[in-house]
């Protein structure tokens, strides 16, 4: 294999391995943003003095509405995302254990499942923070995308 094309299958390992933290990022937003619909839908808006009075149709529908809206919209979307985490998870941590070395599997889970630094896996597996990058190279070429 040629460099050029050891990096990009590289990329798409890594790709692969960061799906589960990416939609665990996607849901920490709605949730984020669900608190705030629901705030500002509680909230009472004052007078915007600043906008200039347009003649046309008023605009008739209460001012929390469309936070509530959103709240129902992110809700459905949040109740879709857990189950697909849960399952990219699995995926994620099956695919890892077919390297069949335990250490370098460990590397790729604290990596990838459970967000860690570099300082913090090396704790973990008792290694300096070079040896477990050298670890997660090795781990990454060893590492088969299941599709």
């Amino acid at each position: 294999m040629e460099p050029d094309e050891m990096e990009v299958n590289r990329m798409d390992k890594k790709t692969y391995l960061c799906r589960y933290h990416n939609l665990m990022r996607r849901i920490e937003h709605l949730e984020k943003d669900i608190e705030r619909c629901r705030q500002l839908a509680s909230s009472i808006p004052g007078p915007n003095y600043d906008r200039p009075v347009v003649d046309g149709t008023r605009n008739l529908e209460a001012p929390f509405v469309k936070w509530v809206y959103r709240e129902l919209e992110d809700e459905e979307e949040l109740k879709k995302l857990r189950p697909e985490a849960e399952n990219v998870k699995t995926e994620t941590i099956d695919a890892i254990s077919g390297i069949g070395d335990t250490e370098l599997e460990s590397v790729l889970i604290y990596r990838y499942i459970y967000w860690n630094s570099w300082n913090e896996i090396a704790d973990k597996v008792y290694a300096s923070s070079t040896q477990v990058r050298r670890l997660h190279d090795k781990a990454l070429e060893l590492f088969e995308v299941s599709k």
